[in-house]
């Protein structure tokens, strides 16, 4: 689901600057190359995978927190909470709302593409019929049809005559016309014409451009790039045409009045109707702006250039593509913070992040031993299986005491750090994702019928963006549910659980009472969040790294909402 969307906004954006930038020139052999990208990079784009270079730019990294925090899809739990009448309402899930809403919006798809591609296979089969059935004729390039040029731009070949009037078009190799009541010249033209179709493979962009439209007819911009894509073909047939009728040299003749009477046929062949939409036909509209672009002066060379824009628009969407991704890899991100032994408090304790740059006290001088092994601050930041809710023990040794135990001079301290699982470490980045079975769809509606929203977070308005942080296993077993943050929908801001104790600061009875219900209420929120990962019925599919099953960090986002 995340790639459809991914690729109709790139069509979008692309489809515009088109528009924009390249919609008057007269590079139409560019331009159809350029239509080709522009399907190409929407395709293939959302698929390239670039996390690695992303992590290593703070830019890109703190656009990804800001995307966690704020865009990342979720699975949305809703509750209704009345109180001016002294009731309380509530309804704690929203499952089968979700599935029939899902069946819904499947179904308005599917019966548009349902109907367009009954459409096109019956236009297909007429073609094939009227392949079948049409008398076929041959055009000679030597004079036959107008000896006065000598059929130049001509080549030989066959023509299927249609039976009664319409408007001639070509399908594949073959070119299908009513010849009778056409002279010679106007017979000459639309021969040129079609077999410019016939010679480009024009064809081709037609069927897919109709294929694209068929799957995301919902979208505007595969609709206008369809229109470009025909239009397209017929400037570069109409452009054929045009150069068969120009000035030859060493002969007289009136190249723009030959042109003017093409135009003129042209709006001749307006009124005939048209076979089959998915063909080359020789009068597709608009004519207008096919009249318009044959009287154009050819756009510069130096024009060209502006193509070259093509490339950073394509990288910045490349990164935009990339952003989700790495977003759902660092959206706990408050959760890496590593706790020392003892009675600090934890706002106190040295912040160790990975895989980010690691903060005070840890410099390049610090010695690193995890699980008996020494290295020093560098290979520490490229350790994939150190994080909070992996390790076991982590202690921190100032500089003369780390010389004591490890005899080394020159060090400012040492962290000893010993992991859950000192063996298969644990990937934040991976080249292939792990996958539930079913897809996106399948996940989000089972845990929407089966979470609830908890009568303890419900009872005291308490809502907001639980990050639930899990390991899928080599063998696609998950492990290590926890959900460490919990962020406010509306400010972003995570909401901490408030511990009361004696010392309370000079709140008041009622503002205690309030927090502890806020902290329970927090609690609550995560524990359910945990209980319905735990309790997914099917096994994922693991991630992959070099070809090898892996052990990955997924994060899912769920929103419970009051209304």
């Amino acid at each position: 689901m995340l790639y459809l969307i991914k690729l109709n906004i790139i069509l979008a954006l692309l489809c515009l600057l088109f528009q924009v930038l390249m919609h008057r020139d007269t590079f139409f052999g560019v331009r159809r190359l350029m239509l080709w990208g522009i399907y190409a990079t929407a395709f293939l784009l959302p698929l390239c995978d670039v996390q690695a270079l992303l992590t290593a730019d703070a830019a890109a990294t703190d656009m990804a927190e800001a995307y966690a925090s704020y865009v990342l899809p979720t699975i949305e739990v809703t509750a209704m909470r009345v109180s001016t009448l002294g009731i309380e309402q509530s309804e704690p899930g929203c499952g089968m709302w979700f599935v029939g809403m899902m069946a819904l919006w499947g179904l308005l798809y599917l019966i548009p593409v349902v109907w367009m591609s009954a459409k096109l296979l019956w236009q297909f089969a007429y073609i094939i019929y009227l392949r079948c059935t049409c008398l076929p004729s041959l055009a000679r390039p030597a004079g036959t049809l107008d000896p006065s040029r000598t059929g130049e731009g001509l080549e030989e070949g066959i023509f299927y005559s249609f039976p009664r009037p319409c408007s001639p078009f070509s399908f594949g190799p073959w070119i299908f016309l009513h010849a009778e009541g056409m002279d010679r010249q106007t017979l000459r033209e639309v021969l040129i014409h079609e077999q410019a179709h016939v010679r480009g493979w024009h064809t081709l962009d037609i069927l897919f451009s109709q294929f694209v439209c068929i799957l995301f007819w919902w979208n505007p911009a595969v609709w206008v790039l369809r229109r470009e894509v025909r239009l397209n073909l017929e400037f570069i047939a109409d452009k054929a045409v045009a150069d068969s009728l120009s000035p030859l040299p060493n002969r007289g003749g009136d190249g723009g009045g030959a042109l003017k009477a093409y135009q003129y046929r042209l709006l001749g062949f307006a009124t005939q109707t048209n076979v089959a939409t998915i063909a080359n036909n020789f009068n597709v509209l608009p004519l207008k702006r096919r009249i318009i672009m044959m009287n154009l002066r050819r756009t510069r060379r130096t024009g060209m250039a502006k193509y070259i824009l093509f490339v950073p628009v394509a990288a910045a969407m490349l990164l935009l593509s990339n952003i989700d991704s790495l977003a759902r890899t660092i959206a706990d991100k408050a959760s890496s913070s590593i706790i020392t032994d003892g009675d600090q408090h934890p706002d106190e304790s040295p912040n160790i992040t990975k895989p980010d740059t690691c903060l005070t006290p840890i410099d390049e001088e610090t010695l690193f031993v995890v699980n008996g092994r020494q290295m020093n601050a560098d290979e520490f930041k490229r350790q994939p299986n150190l994080r909070a809710d992996n390790i076991e023990h982590a202690t921190i040794l100032g500089g003369e005491s780390a010389t004591a135990v490890y005899g080394e001079k020159g060090h400012k301290g040492a962290i000893i750090i010993e992991t859950k699982d000192g063996g298969d470490p644990i990937y934040d980045i991976v080249e292939q994702l792990p996958k539930y079975p079913g897809g996106e769809a399948e996940l989000y509606g089972w845990m929407a019928m089966n979470l609830k929203y908890p009568a303890a977070a419900h009872d005291w308005g308490v809502q907001g963006r639980v990050i639930v942080a899990f390991v899928v296993e080599k063998d696609g077993t998950i492990t290590d549910v926890n959900a460490p943050k919990l962020v406010d929908a509306k400010s972003g801001q995570e909401l901490r659980e408030v511990f009361v104790t004696a010392n309370t600061n000079g709140q008041t009875p009622e503002e205690i009472e309030a927090a502890k219900h806020q902290a329970e209420g927090i609690k609550a929120l995560k524990a359910e969040a945990e209980r319905v990962v735990k309790a997914l019925p099917k096994r994922w599919e693991p991630g992959k790294h070099g070809g090898k099953p892996v052990r990955y960090r997924f994060h899912m986002p769920i929103t419970f909402r009051l209304q």
